[in-house]
This record gives C-alpha cells, structure tokens and sequence, in this order.
C-alpha cells in the first residue's frame, strides 16, 4: 500500500538511497493515516526523521 500511496511522489523517492526510501515510506504512511497531514508533508516529515535518525541527532 505504501508503494501505490505515494506514487506521485516516486520521482522524489528515488532519489533515496533503497534503505532510507523504505523507511521514508513507512514513516510517512504512519504520518499520512494518523496525523491526518497532506502527503507531501508527510513525506517531508518522515525524510527529516529518517535522516536526524541516521544521523543520531
């Protein structure tokens, strides 16, 4: 579902490295379903995340 949810977005998904884009995508379906937020801040969200994760901030 994740995939077919944020399609329009897959250009700017692609441009994650594989193991970021699939946590990208899990953070933000989570934002998207329960926040109640609009998918492109969804996304921006769960990159922000993933990223301050990576980098143990």
């Amino acid at each position: 579902m994740k995939e077919e949810l944020f399609k329009d977005y897959q250009k700017r998904l692609n441009a994650l490295e594989e193991g970021i884009r699939d946590a990208v995508l899990k953070y933000a379906e989570e934002l998207y379903l329960n926040q109640k937020c609009s998918k492109d801040e969804a996304i921006d969200r769960a990159i922000a995340k993933v990223e301050m994760e990576r980098r143990k901030l």
